[in-house]
């Protein structure tokens, strides 16, 4: 993110300011399965997996929330370094958009039904590569992932983020330091010195859904077990 924050300040300059204090809110009205800005249209398939198609859901603890709308306080709570004070629901989503690319969207919303928008962040990903199989992993609980799974690598592409209240506006600028002009979306190029990132990789089926269970990255390709994990449905 530190990169982020130096490509922002780069490429937007001294772009447009953040409005006074009593500028309205202005909170968009979504569809509830909508997801938004550039870099969220699902297409094609990852080669490497047939299972890794279209739009998966993150799963709070095994749950698989109607449309991906995650209004859980716990929830709410473990994601507050990620997400506005404004923020009653969320969804964060792995979208497969091509045949080597993907984007992980987290979109929030002002009431606990996902229905109006406030704000999100698109993180896609380029020169996505399945590699070899892994055994032996710890399956650990809450949610038991899988023994097995394959390494994937990918390179940070470019970033896509709206906010368009005050609190998520004044959320980005926190963490961004760079101008947001409510409701434009600000599209930024990834680090000029792209360098890959290496994690692992599974699908399976629970309970009639397919899953995707993703480990943590690293810089280095040394994985050889899950680590913080995050795990999604469709």
């Amino acid at each position: 993110m530190k990169k982020l924050l130096f490509w922002i300040v780069l490429i937007v300059g001294t772009g447009a300011l953040l409005g006074s204090c009593a500028k309205k809110d202005e909170a968009t009205a979504a569809a509830a399965g909508d997801v938004a800005g550039t870099g969220t249209t699902a297409s094609g398939t990852l080669e490497g997996n047939s299972d890794l198609t279209g739009t998966f859901h993150t799963s709070w603890y095994g749950q698989e929330p109607s449309g991906g709308c995650i209004d859980n306080s716990s929830a709410l709570t473990a994601y507050s370094s990620s997400i506005a004070s404004d923020t009653l629901s969320f969804k964060k989503m792995w979208i497969i958009t091509g045949a080597s690319t993907y984007t992980e969207s987290l979109v929030t919303y002002s009431d606990a039904a996902c229905s109006t928008m406030t704000s999100y962040f698109n993180k896609m990903k380029k020169t996505v590569t399945i590699g070899s199989e892994l055994t032996g992993l710890t399956a650990g609980s809450s949610p038991t992932m899988p023994t097995t799974a394959n390494k994937i690598s990918y390179i940070a592409e470019k970033y896509s983020l709206m906010a368009n209240t005050t609190a998520t506006i004044a959320f980005f600028l926190s963490q961004y330091e760079s101008s947001v002009d409510s409701g434009i979306e600000l599209l930024v190029d990834a680090e000029a010195s792209e360098t890959t990132e290496y994690n692992l990789i599974a699908t399976g089926t629970v309970s009639g859904s397919t899953y995707l269970f993703l480990g943590s990255g690293s810089s280095s390709d040394n994985k050889t077990d899950w680590g913080s994990s995050n795990t999604y449905w469709k």
